[in-house]
């Protein structure tokens, strides 16, 4: 097999064409939302969040469009801020999770001089086939299938070429736009809150991280049914990552279209999930289900390891407390467990309001999740500075948990493993 030459220059006007409508794009969404604040001034005046309510529908929707049209980074963002419900409205979460599905594809006339780039002119060497058509895009990078000279059937991601030299602007653009949605977001520090997304958004750009992730996962003792691809850290960099390819459907497609076979995949998904936050404190931190594989001999492969998650042994211990005492499943005083889990900014009167918000949820019949996602809405309205990787966590249960409910499989803890051994 043999590299197709392409010029160096050929992609040049269309990424500065891409560049000017992306801009163009944040500068039309910037004014859009300042008129919105100026016509909604009086709004801003009140201090109930519910009397905001309609005017955070429109921004949120107006920003949830400007990530989608501008793709790349711009949906990384939106994705990263669906999973805080602790920090933003319900109406932003609602709109930034949408923000799933596949993204365009690079043509190959782009991504070839990308791949002499990164593995040598010789690149197509290194495999004796390699198919042009990716099998899967994302908003910052594409999978191709391919197979090296030894036979062997591999995935190699490949991090789309424009994404890496576009981020520093993405990342200007976003500080900015930031500045003109503050006045409607005043209870919170938006440009900690977007520095720290930013650098989160740069973390994973970097492919030799997710390398590191995986291979760390690898390593862990998991219960017989769950497989983690082998990495091939000779070729892979940090923008491209090759693995084994793995044969099967995802898990979104195994729910939609043979639920029966799932119910196993996610009991063993859950399984797996609570050994991985209390027993190993290592974590995947994005389970959506097309992040897995369900392969022929039914085993439940585990795919991009770009967002993982650690706790220490004193944090799953801490932890673990509190979300039993939340749930209802113990009665220990509040505040203590909170001050050992590393929260801060809870005094006498936000712990009253908390204490309350507790005993009208244990009086109803909502579900685990639905407690959990309460919870997570209180907290941000007591403005309460929460770890990251408290909330992470709980993030990674409401997903699965979703799931399961949603699939009508019943919570259960995995053998041997119970509550107090997550310490």
């Amino acid at each position: 097999m043999s590299a197709m030459t392409a010029p160096t220059t050929a992609s040049t006007p269309r990424l500065l064409w891409h560049a000017r409508a992306r801009y163009g794009r944040v500068l039309i969404t910037g004014r859009r939302i300042q008129q919105a604040l100026w016509q909604h001034r009086e709004l801003l005046r009140h201090r109930e969040e519910q009397a905001l309510d309609p005017l955070h529908g429109d921004v949120a929707q107006a920003l949830a469009e400007l990530c989608r049209r501008n793709g790349g980074a711009w949906i990384k963002f939106a994705q990263f801020l669906s999973c805080r419900p602790d920090l933003l409205p319900p109406a932003y979460i609602d709109a930034f999770s949408a923000l799933r599905e596949d993204a365009p594809a690079a043509h190959f006339d782009d991504v070839q001089p990308w791949l002499e780039e990164l593995l040598g002119k010789d690149w197509a060497g290194s495999f004796s086939a390699f198919n042009i058509i990716p099998v899967a895009s994302a908003s910052i990078a594409q999978v191709h299938r391919a197979r090296l000279v030894d036979g062997t059937e591999v995935a190699v991601k490949l991090q789309l070429p424009r994404v890496q030299a576009e981020f520093s602007q993405d990342a200007a653009a976003l500080r900015a736009l930031a500045r003109v949605i503050a006045p409607l977001l005043r209870e919170l520090d938006l440009r900690q809150v977007v520095n720290q997304l930013i650098l989160t958004t740069e973390r994973e750009l970097d492919f030799s991280e997710e390398l590191r992730h995986l291979l760390a996962f690898a390593a862990l003792p998991h219960a017989a049914g769950i497989r983690v691809p082998k990495a091939y850290p000779a070729l892979s960099s940090e923008r491209l990552l090759v693995t084994e390819w793995i044969p099967g459907q995802s898990l979104s497609q195994v729910l939609e279209q043979d639920p029966a076979r799932a119910l196993p995949m996610l009991e063993r998904l859950m399984d797996s999930t609570l050994r991985q936050v209390l027993e190993f404190g290592f974590f995947h931190a994005d389970p959506h289900p097309g992040n897995f594989i369900v392969t022929p001999d039914n085993e439940l492969a585990v795919l991009d390891f770009g967002a993982v998650e650690h706790l220490t042994r004193s944090e799953r211990q801490h932890y673990t407390a509190l979300l039993m005492r939340l749930l209802g499943l113990r009665d220990d005083p509040l505040l203590p467990l909170f001050q050992a889990a590393g929260f801060q900014g809870l005094d006498e009167e936000r712990l009253a309001r908390l204490s309350a918000a507790l005993m009208r949820a244990h009086q109803t019949d909502s579900t685990l999740v639905e407690n959990l996602r309460a919870l997570l809405d209180e907290f941000r309205r007591l403005h309460l500075v929460i770890p990251d990787s408290f909330v992470a966590m709980v993030r990674v249960l409401v997903v699965i948990g979703g799931l399961t409910t949603r699939h009508q499989v019943p919570f259960r803890w995995p053998v041997g493993l119970t509550p107090a051994s997550g310490g």
